[in-house]
């Protein structure tokens, strides 16, 4: 049934019903019409059909009909024509309660497969760009590790560089020695032969100032092996610093990769557990169709009682 015909339908059925549970099952239908459950709306208009057919197949009750007044030859025929009608209306009562209940159980189970199915798919599609973000976030830290790298080699070559500063200042503190204690010895000789020559005191002279020359180069030398220490100092204590911060941010990571192995741990359990439920509506369908059947055989073993009923009142005849 097409939705322009159903609303049709609705529409001539609560023109025409005005019994309260008729009228009631209309309006329902109605509302699921206008919130495009079509499905729902069509098994309750089966339903208000149904209703209204067994009323109608219970104005004339062949029962009473038959123990109050005999039935005649001419009348026999029309009884069981009546019986008929009561046994096919009951049958398509049944019949169309049947088939509304399992479209709105179809339409339950397809919402259903619909949900399971977006739910997977929004929980796959977080799980592929958390995935992505974590790439990123591996890469961009293999970057940040080569540049560690290589700023360990710079230190290791600076540190190679203070060495052989330290060795030359070592060589250079060797020598100012050796020419102090030169120096010391031109002092004695010099004294020594200062009554025998005054242009030695000249060369004693000069050689005295080139002397505090070279001790304040030794001197210049030593603060800036100093302040090149000092240097290679603080740099050290920031790439120790930044390695800090580097581990504190790769634990952070493993945190942040342990949560989201709960999560996912979370979503397959919320998955086993709706597929438990669909397990227990497949079980719930089963035994409704079974009372069905039981249904219909009771309703076949009524058939029987109203033959009888029949034969006994020509019997009786």
């Amino acid at each position: 049934m097409t939705d322009r015909n159903l609303e049709e339908a609705i529409f001539q059925l609560q023109k025409v019903n005005t019994e309260n549970g008729v009228k009631k099952l209309a309006e329902e239908a109605a509302e699921l019409l206008a919130n495009g459950r079509q499905i729902e709306a069509s098994a309750l208009m089966e339903k208000a059909e149904a209703m209204i057919a067994a009323k109608s197949g219970k104005a004339a009750p062949t029962v009473n009909h038959v123990s109050s007044n005999p039935v005649t030859p001419q009348e026999k025929p029309k009884v069981e024509e009546r019986l008929k009608v009561d046994e096919q209306a009951m049958a398509n009562m049944a019949g169309k309660l049947a088939d509304g209940l399992s479209k709105i159980l179809m339409g339950a189970f397809q919402e259903l497969e619909r949900h399971i199915v977006g739910e997977s798919r929004k929980i796959s599609t977080s799980i592929e760009e958390q995935l992505g973000r974590l790439q990123a976030t591996v890469e961009s830290f293999t970057q940040l590790q080569a540049k560690f790298e290589h700023l360990t080699e710079t230190v290791s070559e600076q540190r190679s560089t203070g060495a052989s500063i330290v060795q030359k200042y070592e060589k250079i503190s060797t020598s100012v020695t050796a020419i102090e204690e030169v120096s010391a010895r031109h002092e004695k000789e010099m004294g020594a032969i200062r009554t025998e020559s005054t242009a030695l005191r000249g060369e004693a002279t000069a050689l005295r100032a080139e002397t505090g020359a070279l001790r304040g180069e030794t001197t210049a030398l030593r603060n800036e092996a100093k302040d090149f220490s000092t240097v290679i100092t603080h740099q050290i204590d920031g790439l120790s610093a930044r390695v800090g911060l580097h581990q504190e941010e790769l634990g952070g990571l493993k945190t942040t990769v342990s949560d989201i192995s709960r999560k996912v741990s979370g979503f397959i359990e919320r998955i086993d557990r709706q597929g438990e439920v669909l397990r227990a509506l497949n079980e719930t369908q089963v035994r409704r169709a079974a009372a069905l059947d039981e249904v219909l055989g009771v309703l076949t073993r009524l058939k029987a009682p109203a033959e009888s009923l029949v034969a006994a009142a020509a019997g009786q005849l």
